[in-house]
């Protein structure tokens, strides 16, 4: 056979290879989406696919990350209200209104006027320009303070996880629009209240905090100067919260009992990332590391979902094209090379996500993984494809 012969035909067997590959990949990729339309939608599945959907590689570098040291965050307070009564809350706001902090965060829902001095106490605390209330946005209704509890401040909603897809709160959203009105977070409302107009603009914070933004947690409890309301007030000196923000919620009973779950969530900071725990972090412990984030302008990017299905094609279609070239070449060990190739593209492929998580950059590599080997694995069933058509019509394959 000539040169120009051997040149032309390996051209030919490249491009087979190609489209072999091309074939191959899309019918697994086909594959893959029905059987995640099976998996997610059959009640039989939920248990598992709800595991699924509650596990990120995100958790494994925060547990990694918050082990080494945890700093401390010097422009914000909490104070836990326990289950104080609204005189005891009143006082302890008046205290904290006479040392000028920059805004007050009130993490509590009044629903119900009991028309007694102590009511009227707290409410005058409350209409005060510096601080925000807290106020629970369902999918059917909104739940706020009673009109006497009216705060100068609109209320910032309080809750997580808007979607419902996941245990997990990972992302919180800026704004939310429901019954015919635009609400703004209780987080938002905060930093704004904290940051200058002018300061705000030039960090183009409106364009940064559109739609969901994944939570760059600082860390848990002791990531923050907390106190109850009792050691609060005992305190002679206060002027350390002078022009910061304190903000006021629950923390368990004592706090930080890790048994107490009342308004606890999930958090990638869990020590467990997967399997059975409890909640670990308090709502106002999120609300406080989603302020300090945007006050740090410490925002973690997300990779959009076209670049995620670019990149999980790209790797499936170049599995799909290594591994119909390789069952060419190796007979005996081709699976145990394909395992250990397999293998080793997911430990650098999580490695990569990881080094990207600190740069701010997010990646959800693990359905990129899944798809991958999947498509790896789908060869075979592609080979018995072309066996099959080969005895209707004559089709040229590379694996004939």
């Amino acid at each position: 056979m000539s040169k120009k012969k051997k040149k032309k035909k390996k051209k030919l067997s490249k491009w087979i290879l190609m489209r072999d590959g091309l074939f191959s990949t899309l019918l697994s990729l086909l594959c893959c989406y029905l059987l995640s339309l099976l998996f997610f939608n059959t009640s039989f599945f939920n248990p598992l696919s709800k595991a699924l959907q509650d596990f990120s590689f995100l958790d494994v570098y925060y547990a990694e990350r918050l082990n080494a040291e945890e700093k401390v965050n010097p422009d914000i307070f909490l104070i836990n209200v326990e289950h104080k009564n609204r005189y005891e809350l009143g006082l302890v706001m008046q205290k904290l209104l006479k040392e000028n902090p920059k805004v007050i965060g009130f993490d509590v829902v009044l629903k119900d006027f009991n028309r007694t001095k102590a009511d009227t106490l707290l409410a005058k605390q409350l209409n005060n320009k510096k601080v925000v209330g807290s106020t629970i946005i369902t999918h059917d209704q909104e739940i706020s303070n009673h009109p006497f509890f009216r705060c100068a401040q609109k209320p910032g909603f309080v809750n997580f996880n808007f979607d419902g897809t996941s245990a997990v709160v990972r992302e919180f959203e800026s704004e939310v629009h429901k019954f015919k009105s635009t609400h703004q977070s209780f987080a938002l409302s905060i930093a704004k209240l904290y940051l200058s107009n002018k300061e705000w603009k030039q960090r183009k914070l409106n364009q940064e905090l559109k739609g969901s933004k994944v939570i760059n947690y600082q860390g848990n409890l002791n990531g923050f100067f907390h106190f109850t309301i009792d050691d609060f007030m005992a305190l002679e000196d206060i002027s350390f919260i002078n022009d910061k923000i304190v903000l006021l919620g629950y923390l368990g009973t004592p706090t930080g009992n890790i048994y107490d779950v009342e308004d606890k969530h999930f958090t990638p900071l869990n020590e467990i990332t997967a399997g059975k725990s409890i909640p670990d972090m308090y709502g106002l412990v999120i609300h406080a590391n989603i302020i300090a984030m945007i006050l740090n302008n410490g925002f973690m990017h997300e990779v959009s979902k076209i670049t995620l299905l670019l990149l999980t094609f790209i790797f499936s279609f170049l599995a799909s094209i290594y591994f119909i070239w390789l069952s060419k070449r190796l007979k005996i060990s081709y699976r145990t090379v394909r395992k250990g190739v397999l293998f080793l593209f997911a430990i650098l492929l999580v490695w990569f996500t990881l080094m990207l998580f600190k740069k701010g950059i997010v990646i959800k590599s693990a359905p990129i993984i899944a798809v991958t080997v999947f498509s790896a694995g789908f060869i075979k069933f592609y080979k018995h494809l072309v066996r099959f058509i080969n005895t209707k019509i004559k089709f040229k394959s590379y694996l004939n």
